[in-house]
């Protein structure tokens, strides 16, 4: 049987979660074999190819951050919270896969993680400068909390993700919902509330 890798769906697990944990729609989870990641990009629900092996689909809350002014958050106090939601998304999946991995998340961030990483930066370059400096570390320590916090869910969307490899998003809402016995609302937690 040609499973998909599990510290792919471990990744994609973690993505999932802070999603779900900020209350956001997941449209759909794929997750590949090596088999299937060798036969080109894999195609987003609006048909746009996908260079990943896995790949969580949910809307952002801040879109395009590239296409955003550096320190935009600056003037507009209220992107703050969406930017470090965001962040959560971005840093959540690799901070999952290095914990399964039993490795430091900077390092898998780096590698596995690195369209994540980009990504990241992108976000972080919205700040106001007195939070740049912090940003990314504060970001994998708060995915740190909740991917420890929620372990057996993230394990339990994991081996859902392997065995499947493409699922629908409200199937893998249902499973943390279950997991954690959890129902979060839009934007209902507070992102300090990881904080250590």
């Amino acid at each position: 049987m040609n499973k998909c890798p599990r510290s792919t769906a471990f990744h994609e697990a973690g993505h999932a979660l802070a999603f779900w944990w900020n209350g956001q729609p997941i449209k759909r989870i794929i997750v590949r074999t090596k088999a299937e990641a060798c036969t080109g990009p894999l195609f987003d629900l609006r048909g746009n190819p996908q260079y990943a092996e896995g790949w969580v689909e949910a809307d952002y809350l801040v879109s395009r951050p590239a296409f955003d002014a550096p320190g935009i958050a600056e003037f507009l106090p209220s992107m703050v919270d969406a930017i470090e939601r965001d962040l959560l998304h971005c840093f959540a999946g690799p901070v999952a896969e290095a914990v399964y991995r039993h490795r430091r998340s900077d390092r898998l961030i780096r590698g596995s993680g690195r369209g994540d990483l980009d990504r990241g930066h992108e976000l972080i370059s919205l700040l106001p400068p007195r939070k740049l400096l912090d940003a990314q570390s504060q970001a994998i320590a708060r995915c740190s909390c909740l991917v420890h916090r929620y372990w057996p869910a993230v394990s339990a969307v994991a081996g859902f993700l392997q065995e499947h490899g493409t699922v629908e998003g409200s199937a893998v809402t249902a499973l943390l919902c279950e997991m954690s016995g959890e129902r979060p609302m839009f934007l209902g937690h507070q992102v300090a509330s990881l904080d250590l």
